[in-house]
Formats: structure tokens, C-alpha cells, sequence
């Protein structure tokens, strides 16, 4: 992080609060050493001394400028300098970072440090631990390890190199002076707390009230791993004409971790109130320390063992009001602790909120369960739901009727897709927190909704009554905007990110506004855009420094996931692995092994289909309950072997994750086995059940990336069964989901293959110039399967309109190109050895046949067997080895329906021809009559006209007329759409027909 974190003045000592006598001290405004100036400090009650003893340090008294790495102090305006911005230091704070300049590489205890910071002044303990937070806050994430804390002692200041003067700031950006130089803050005449000084980091980059833990939820929906939404991440709630109020919560360490848990349970409880509540804008430490505009009014929150009485804590609250400063305390045992927090809370809400001031819940849970309480809401802060999770269930089996931690809970639960024991916990959590103001109440009961996979729908409507009632509201229409992500509606969602303003946005909300995007093209798998979207998000992160490094390995998985299912041939992408270093500095296990199990998945399965790496990540999450990644793992796995052409070995898993799926009630998972299920029931010719399927689906809601593949599916399985019409009214109603692609940047993938799959279907319909304009769209994909079709696609459209070389030479690339993943791999090679066999370049044909059917036999997918045996039927024919064709034409026939048109109509035109070969004309006639008719009603044009090329005009029953077969010549632009491949030995030798007696009855059409 830049240095220059917003500063936060220092607090005034009050009647009544716990002080301690303390002697002298220094400023740096005149730098004479030992030179003290005493000022008299008048307060009901309270009479002390306020003294200011200025220091010199190793540098000439009158140089302005010291210089410590790349950080430049000015020691006339006190400010500190970095990149050519500079952020101004309160002077209690700047009095400090002086000392520690002064005397580095020593032990500073804190007695030593009260005498010297607050001569003669009566101050409570915590100002000091309050001013090195302070203080390391202004300093920067990069640099706050200078100040290093040792435990009951004191701090020492070791910095990477000594301090030099330096008569003026680096050359590079040398920011602009104060106008004026200001007057010392005394701690008579405390700084504005409510209007923080703008710093460094609020010049660069700003947090908003959006929570960067909200943030962190959406970040991994595009990998497939179901995120939740949280109400307890909602932070501002308000109608434009409500007033906004900011509101900061810093937890201030005083004392050991024994007593410091009090404060932490404070910061939860409080936090969770202020955050639900309307015309509140809160934020954290690490929001706060990256700037915020306006006025912020900061509570600083402590605890620490009575002075009085050690077996006591007190607990602090130290914000400004009505321009003083001001204290709350409460003090007790530890027993007592729970309720005196329940206490300090409803004081600081009625005081910032009095129209809020009740009902609100009691806080209902013992010290013990508290303390544990702590730890668990660190996990779930950090987003390491597995620990938070394990925490979770601890914390309310000592604690059942505390409703926040089974909040909590349930949104941990649902994050790792335990959906049943979410929705248990959810609905516990609504009912003990129904004491809460309405306004608390409705967001509860729109997260139940959420986090119940089943009431999708009415989630969406809560979340969008919200947010269309607070249209101002940035994190309203954010939260929105995701609901309609998770509702399969990412257009609408992309164009509620797109109405947002861009120039006041902060950091936070850039952050958050690119996340979503990706995840929303994400959806529409658009790997080029989600890419994009997420290489936004990553600088941002980046740029805003260690703070943001859970944000920056959110954006990391999401660029790794584009760039793995994208290009899947370029091996594991490396930003898993930078993405996994920075969730486990960021103390969150659960997004680390998130990011190696995509890592392992990302890669190829070994050759012997062992994976023992793989299984033992499997093992982990199994064992942490983290079924959603368990269901994940299991699913990549079973297309990992698919890949390998492990057909089995798919199934297996396929199995597995369906079982557990079951188990858990989560219906997204289910959801996108069905439609694996789907592919496989199309790819093994059980066509009535992937229609079943397809209907089942196209019945549900389901979010649009799900939609768009099963309208992939569907429109694939029309074109297998001829229904060519029918596959382009599918293939347009799924490009309807899709956003318009913008001028000059490509189709999303997804979309690329529907049009891949409108090429196929125009060609076969006779519509060559519509098919070449979507075939150079095709052409424009990334993934090698795309690329290898287009290449296809275009040859095959050189062949048909008879310029066969050019043909020929697209089909070498188009082998050439052949992509690398087991399935894909078995259909491209079945297309390209159909075109060498029409042709003529059978050897090159029966090459890709045989590399091709003894994987594709041992897969069990029919439909392709079935292709591959017809394929070699049409060479053996061909070849004039009628009986083998035959033979390879009746095994084709055994394995497919009779509804299996592109496949049953080659067997067909084959049988057909061969009845013509042994002189069977009339079954011949009534083989192509039939062939013709079909042919017509389907519209299939170029089977059509391959048997005009067979049969002569008028010897079909409802043949063309010569000038009808013209006509469709003219109209296509087929002229190479023939037989010749076949070798008839009766065919004329010039192309012409064959000469066969019109049936009795037959007509023209």
C-alpha cells in the first residue's frame, strides 16, 4: 500500500476516564532538544498539563527534507512524501514517526513513550496504541513492518536503511506546498475526526462503502463455484434523500489476546447493526486506511485489563461527537462481558441512529463462546469458509441462540454448497434475530431467499424491491446486479453496471463493478471479455497495494479460469499458483486450495489415468465439507478423462458428483450434470432421452450459460436428426441471450459455436452465402475445436460449389488443425475423413476413419461409431467392395434410431446405390423416391441433389423437373453437391443420370 493512509486525529482526555500520570515528551516544530513549552488544559473535573518538548535527531537542525528509502518526511509541514504525492500527519502521530527517525534499532517502552509523546498530560492508555496504529497506517502497507511491536514491551523501529537529510524531495513529482503552514493541533483542540485529512492512498485510490468482503464473494462464480450473497455485507441503505452517514469501526490492540477479544466481538456485533441499517456507511480498518471521501466519523474501539482491578476488562468506544471528543466504557468480569457489549452497542446505534435506537436482538452467549466467536468471524472475514465453517459449528453448539454466528454460518455453508444445512441455519438465525427494525428484518428475509437454491426467483425480486428503492445506492444496485448473474440474466446485469457512474466510483467499487463483469461474461461464455473484465480488476487490486491481495487473487482465479477453459492446450495458467500464494497471505486456506485444485485440473490427466495429486485434493475437501468444490473436482475430473477418452472413467464421476449433488440439495450442480447427461445421451444415440432432457431443462429457470448450453445440445441433436429448420430457430432464440457483440471485438465462445452449428445447417440447406458469412465468424474462435471446424466448414463449402483443389488444400489445413482433447478430436476426424471420401482421397479418408474407431468403440458413443462405420461403408463402396459395405451399413444400422437422420440417410443413399449396382432398380427407385422426399420436407439440399445426380428427372415418384433441378443448381451454387464418389459403374461417365422406369402411378411435383 502507498504510504499516506488516512489519519485520524488524536483523543481527548475526559472526566471519568481511566488516565495515568506521565512526564515529558517532544514535538519537532522547533527541534531544540529538551526544550519543553507547558500549557495549561481546563476541564470539569480534570486539571493537567499539556507540554510539547521538541527533539533534534542526528540531522542538521535546519534541513527541512529526510529521506528513508523511497518515503521523503517534510519536516516543516509534517508530511510525508511518496511518488509525488503527499498526504499531512497529524502532529501527535508525526511527533512519533520523528522519535522512532531519531532513535531506530532501539526499544521503546511504553512508559518511555507516554513521557515523551504527552509531557505532563493525564491520557488514557490506549492513545498510544491508538497513535502507532495511526501511525503505521500513514506509513503504508509496504513499509507499517518498520514499527515492530514487542509483546508487553514496547516498539522498535527498524527500517531497511538509515535515515539521510536531504536538502530537497527526489526530482521525481515533487508535490505542491500548503498555502499556508498550519498551527499545532493541540490535544485541546483535537483534529477533525469527522473530516479526515486526505492522504496518499485516498489520492490514488479510494474504498467505498461496498464491502471488499462482497467483493470477494463474487469473485470465483465464474470458475463455477456457487457464491452467496450476505446482508451482513450490505452497507448502505438508503433512498437518495436520506442523509449518509459514515462511519468507520477501528479495533485498536491494547493488551493481550486474552483481553482483547471483547473488542472484536464489539466490531461484529456493532458492525452487523450499523451495516444493515439505513443511512449508515460503513466501513472497516482496511477501508478506512485506504481513504474515504467526505466525512467519516471513526469509532475506535478497544479493550484491555482494568488498571483498578486485574481481574476485570474494560472495554472502549473512543469516537467525536457534537465537536468533542468522546468515551463509552463498559467494565466488568469476564462473564459479564457478552452483555456489556450488547450494552456499548445500543448506546452507539442510539447515538448515531436514534430512530433506530430498538428493538434489536439480545447479544445471547457465554465468554467462552465469544472468544471462539472471534476466530470464527476472522475466517469468515478473510473468506476461508472451511475454517469458518468448523468455527461456525463450535461457536453455536455453546452459543444455539446466537443468531448472528448462525448467519454466519449459513452463508460459510452455502458458499461450500452445503445448501440443505444452510437453509437450516438460516432460517434459525431470521427467527432469533426477528427482534431486530424492520429495515434489518427485510434483508434477512431477502438472504433467506438467496441462500435457498430452490427460490432463485424470489430472491431476485427482493434483492431488485431494494434496490429499485434505493437507486442511489451503489451497493444496492451492485448486489443487484449480481442477483441477476445468479438468475442466468448476466445482459441485464451488464447493463446495470453499465448505468453506474465511472468517475466517482471508488477503488472498491471499480474492483467490484470489473468482477462482476467477468463474472457476467463468464455466463455468457465470453472468455475474451471475462478476460478483460478480470485483467481490470487485477491492476486495480495490484495498484492498491498487500491490502487488496485477496481482492487481486479473486481477479487472478477469474483470469486463470478464462484463460484454462479457453486455451486448455497452453498447459495450467500460472496466476492459479500467484492467485494460491496470496490467499494464504491473505489467511484464507479455503481460496488456496480453491486455486490448486483448478491448478490440477487445469492440466492434463497422466497418461496412465492415475491422478494421485488430484485425489488427494479431492481427499481435503471431502474431509472439510466442502462439497461444492468435492462436486467441482469431480465434474472437471470426469472431463478430464472424457478428454483422455476415458469414457468410463467420466460416467464414474459423472455418478459420483450427481450422488452428492442429491445429497446436498444444491440444484446449479444438478442442474449442470443434466446437461452433461445430455451431451453423453447424444453423443450414445439415445436421442428420445437427451429430447426428454431438453425438455425437462427448457421448463426450469435456469441462469443463461445453462440455457445456452442446453440450446447447444439441442440444436446440435436437430441437426443429427435433419430437423435443419428447427436447429436455426434454436440457434437464433440462444443468440437472442447473448449481449450485442460491440463493434471490432470477437464473439464470446459460446456464441461462436452456434454459429459454427448455423454454418453446418446452412450448407446442408442450400444457402452457401449466408453459410460463408457465418463460417468467417466461426473462423474467429479461439479454441482449437473452432478453428478446426471453420477450416472444415470451408472445405467442405469449396467442394460443394465444385472447386474441388481448394478444397482439397483447406482440408490438409483442416488436419493439420485437428484439436488435441480426446472427443473433440473423434468428431473432427469423422468430418474431415467424410469430405476426403468425397474427394476421391480415400487412403487419406481410411486413415482418419481407423485412428479414430477403436477409441471411439471403447467410449461406447454410438453416434459416432455409427458415423465412423458408415464412413467406411461409403470408401468400401467406393472401392467397389459392395458386400463389405453392406455388412459395415447393417452394424451402422444396429447402433443408431431410425430418427438419427445424418447418419440413417447416408445408409440410405448407400443402399440405394448398391441396389443400382446389382440391377435392382425398382428397390432402388423406391429407396431414392423415399430419400427425395425426405430430403425436400427436411430441407436438405444437397442430399437432394445428389440423387439428381443418381436419378434422372421424372424417375422418382414426386421427382423434380429438369427445370425444378436447375433451378436448384442456379439458386445454390452446388455444382460440386454429387455422387461421383461412388463410382457407379452405371453412372454416365459425364456426371449425367442414370435411366430409370418412372414407377407406375408416380408423377412430377
Amino acid at each position: 500500500m502507498p504510504i499516506g493512509s488516512t489519519i485520524i486525529s488524536r483523543t481527548l482526555p475526559e472526566c471519568g476516564w481511566q488516565a495515568r500520570r506521565i512526564g515529558a515528551g517532544f514535538s519537532p516544530a522547533d527541534r531544540l532538544p529538551g526544550k519543553a513549552r507547558l500549557h495549561w488544559i481546563v476541564f470539569p473535573g480534570v486539571v493537567a498539563l499539556r507540554g510539547e518538548i521538541t527533539m533534534t535527531g542526528p540531522w542538521p537542525p535546519d534541513i527541512r527534507y529526510l529521506q528513508l528509502a523511497d518515503l521523503t518526511i517534510d519536516l516543516r509541514f509534517r508530511r510525508l512524501i511518496h511518488a509525488g504525492q503527499s498526504a499531512d500527519v497529524p502532529q501527535r502521530v508525526f511527533d512519533l514517526l520523528v522519535l522512532f527517525l531519531a532513535e531506530p534499532d532501539k526499544l521503546h517502552t511504553r512508559t518511555e513513550l507516554f513521557e515523551r509523546l504527552w509531557p505532563g498530560l493525564i491520557v488514557e492508555d490506549t492513545n498510544l496504541s491508538q497513535t502507532v496504529w495511526l501511525l503505521r497506517k500513514a506509513l503504508g502497507e509496504e513499509r507499517k513492518s518498520w514499527i515492530r511491536t514487542v509483546a508487553k514491551s514496547g516498539y522498535v523501529f527498524q527500517a531497511p536503511e538509515p535515515v539521510r537529510s536531504v536538502s530537497e524531495p527526489p526530482s521525481a513529482a515533487i508535490p505542491a506546498e500548503p498555502a499556508a503552514e498550519q498551527p499545532a493541533e493541540s490535544d485541546s483542540t483535537p483534529a477533525q475526526v469527522d473530516a479526515p485529512t486526505p492522504s496518499l492512498e485516498a489520492a490514488r485510490s479510494t474504498r467505498s462503502a461496498w464491502s471488499r468482503h462482497r467483493v470477494r464473494l463474487l469473485a470465483l462464480a465464474a470458475i463455477g463455484l456457487a457464491a452467496i450473497a450476505s446482508a451482513w455485507f450490505f452497507n448502505q441503505r438508503t433512498s437518495p434523500a436520506e442523509p449518509q452517514l459514515t462511519v468507520a469501526l477501528v479495533t485498536i490492540e491494547d493488551d493481550s489476546r486474552a483481553a482483547r477479544w471483547p473488542a472484536e466481538l464489539l466490531e461484529q456485533w456493532l458492525g452487523w447493526k450499523l451495516a444493515s441499517l439505513p443511512g449508515i456507511n460503513l466501513l472497516d480498518e482496511a477501508q478506512l486506511a485506504a481513504g474515504a471521501p467526505g466525512s467519516v466519523k471513526v469509532l475506535f474501539l478497544s479493550s484491555a485489563t482494568s488498571p483498578s482491578d486485574p481481574a476485570k476488562i474494560k472495554v472502549y468506544v473512543r469516537l467525536r461527537d457534537r465537536g468533542k471528543e468522546q468515551r463509552l466504557e463498559v467494565e466488568g468480569h469476564r462473564s459479564d462481558l457478552p452483555a456489556l457489549v450488547d450494552s456499548l452497542s445500543r448506546q452507539i446505534v442510539k447515538r448515531l441512529q436514534p430512530a433506530y435506537a430498538e428493538p434489536w436482538p439480545a447479544l445471547e452467549l457465554s465468554a467462552d463462546a465469544a472468544e471462539r466467536y472471534v476466530q470464527a468471524a476472522q475466517a469468515f472475514k478473510h473468506g476461508d469458509w472451511i475454517a469458518a465453517v468448523h468455527l461456525g459449528e463450535e461457536v453455536i453448539a455453546r452459543a444455539p441462540r446466537f443468531g448472528l454466528a448462525r448467519m454466519q454460518l449459513a452463508l460459510a455453508q452455502a458458499r461450500l454448497a452445503q445448501a440443505t444445512a444452510a437453509k437450516v441455519q438460516m432460517d434459525q438465525a431470521v427467527k432469533l434475530l426477528a427482534g431486530s427494525p424492520p429495515p434489518v428484518i427485510e434483508l434477512l428475509q431477502a438472504q433467506r431467499l438467496a441462500i435457498d437454491p430452490t427460490r432463485g426467483p424470489e430472491a431476485l425480486a427482493a434483492y431488485a424491491k431494494l434496490a429499485d428503492r434505493s437507486p442511489e445506492t451503489v451497493s444496492l444496485q451492485l448486489e443487484y446486479a449480481w442477483q441477476l448473474i445468479r438468475a442466468g440474466e448476466p445482459q441485464r446485469a451488464l447493463e446495470r453496471l453499465a448505468d453506474r457512474p465511472v468517475n466517482n466510483d471508488t477503488t472498491c467499487i471499480c474492483v467490484g463493478k470489473w468482477l462482476l463483469r467477468a463474472n457476467a461474461y463468464a455466463v455468457l461464455s465470453d472468455p475474451v471479455r471475462m478476460r478483460a473484465a478480470a485483467k481490470e480488476a487485477v491492476e486495480l487490486a495490484r495498484k492498491a497495494g498487500p491490502a487488496w491481495n485477496l481482492e487481486q487473487a479473486d481477479a487472478l482465479m477469474v483470469l486463470a479460469s478464462a484463460n484454462a477453459g479457453q486455451f486448455p492446450e497452453r498447459g495450467t495458467p500460472p496466476e492459479f499458483e500467484q492467485a494460491a500464494v496470496l490467499y494464504e497471505k491473505g489467511g484464507n486456506a479455503t481460496g488456496a486450495l480453491e486455486a490448486r485444485v483448478l491448478a490440477r485440473l487445469s492440466a492434463p490427466l497422466p497418461a496412465d489415468g492415475a491422478d494421485p495429486a488430484l485425489e488427494a485434493l479431492l481427499a481435503r475437501a471431502n474431509a472439510a465439507g466442502y462439497r461444492g468444490l468435492e462436486i467441482h473436482i469431480l465434474i472437471a475430473s470426469a472431463n478430464q478423462h472424457a478428454r483422455a477418452g476415458d469414457i468410463a472413467g467420466y460416467r464414474s464421476r459423472l455418478t459420483q458428483a450427481a450422488a452428492i449433488a442429491s445429497a446436498t440439495g444444491d440444484l446449479i450442480p444438478l442442474t449442470d450434470l443434466n446437461l452433461w447427461l445430455m451431451a453423453d445421451d447424444l453423443l450414445s444415440a439415445r436421442l428420445s432421452s437427451a429430447s426428454a432432457r431438453f425438455k425437462q431443462l427448457s421448463e426450469m429457470k435456469l441462469p443463461s450459460a445453462q440455457r445456452m448450453s442446453s440450446s447447444l445440445y439441442a440444436a446440435d441433436m436437430s441437426l443429427v436428426r435433419g430437423e435443419y429448420a428447427q436447429a436455426l430457430k434454436i440457434i437464433d432464440h440462444a443468440e437472442g441471450i447473448f449481449p450485442p457483440t460491440p463493434a471490432g471485438q470477437p464473439d464470446s465462445e459460446m456464441l461462436t459455436t452456434l454459429i459454427c452449428l448455423r454454418s453446418q445447417a446452412l450448407l446442408t440447406m442450400g444457402e452457401p452465402a449466408k453459410a460463408r458469412a457465418s463460417i468467417d465468424r466461426c473462423a474467429k474462435g479461439d479454441r482449437e475445436s473452432l478453428r478446426h471446424l471453420a477450416l472444415s466448414l470451408r472445405s467442405r463449402a469449396e467442394m460443394l460449389a465444385g472447386d474441388r483443389p481448394q478444397a482439397k488444400a483447406l482440408l490438409e489445413q483442416a488436419e493439420q488443425a485437428l484439436p488435441s482433447g480426446a472427443a473433440d478430436r473423434w468428431v473432427a476426424s469423422l468430418e474431415d475423413a467424410s469430405l476426403a471420401t468425397r474427394l476421391g482421397e480415400f487412403d487419406r479418408s481410411q486413415r482418419l476413419y481407423a485412428q479414430a474407431l477403436q477409441p471411439i468403440r471403447s467410449a461406447g458413443y454410438a453416434l459416432l461409431l455409427a458415423r465412423a462405420l458408415a464412413g467406411q461403408a461409403e470408401n468400401a463402396a467406393a472401392r467397389g467392395d459392395w458386400a463389405s459395405s453392406r455388412d459395415l451399413v447393417a452394424d451402422a444400422r444396429r447402433l443408431i434410431p431410425n430418427d438419427a437422420w445424418n447418419v440413417v440417410a447416408r445408409l440410405d443413399l448407400l443402399e440405394a446405390a448398391d441396389a443400382l449396382e446389382r440391377g435392382d432398380r425398382a428397390k432402388a427407385t423406391a429407396l431414392g423416391s423415399a430419400l427425395h422426399r425426405e430430403a425436400r420436407r427436411r430441407g436438405d439440399a444437397v442430399l437432394e441433389l445428389e440423387l439428381h445426380r443418381i436419378f434422372e428427372p421424372g424417375s422418382m415418384s414426386g421427382d423434380c423437373s429438369p427445370a425444378e433441378r436447375e433451378a436448384l443448381i442456379a439458386h445454390t451454387g452446388m455444382r460440386g453437391a454429387d455422387a461421383n464418389w461412388l463410382n457407379l459403374h452405371s453412372a454416365v461417365p459425364d456426371g449425367g443420370s442414370i435411366k430409370t422406369p418412372v414407377p407406375a402411378g408416380a408423377g412430377s411435383d
